[in-house]
């Protein structure tokens, strides 16, 4: 998930998932995030657009990103999917 916020709405639809990583620019907005949800599937990451810190292809759904920018293309898995924000 691409920011803190996406991370609030969407969390409870991600049911079906084992590992989430929520990418937030902002150290502050992340530390808030880390004590206000804790889901042991999370893992949280200092970072943001125009270069993700993920491998290529290793993503099955990334929430909060535009599906037509390049380097949300290059980290989905051929059959993974984004979803822009909210």
């Amino acid at each position: 998930m691409l920011g803190a916020a996406a991370a609030r709405t969407a969390l409870p639809e991600l049911d079906g998932f084992e590992e989430i990583v929520v990418l937030e620019p902002s150290v502050d907005a992340l530390e808030e995030l880390m004590h206000e949800l804790r889901d042991p599937r999370l893992d949280y990451v200092l970072g943001s657009l125009p270069v993700l810190p993920l491998p290529d292809e290793s993503v099955d759904l990334l929430v909060g990103a535009d599906p037509g920018n390049d380097e949300v293309r290059r980290v989905l898995r051929r059959d993974g999917a984004a979803r822009p924000p909210v």
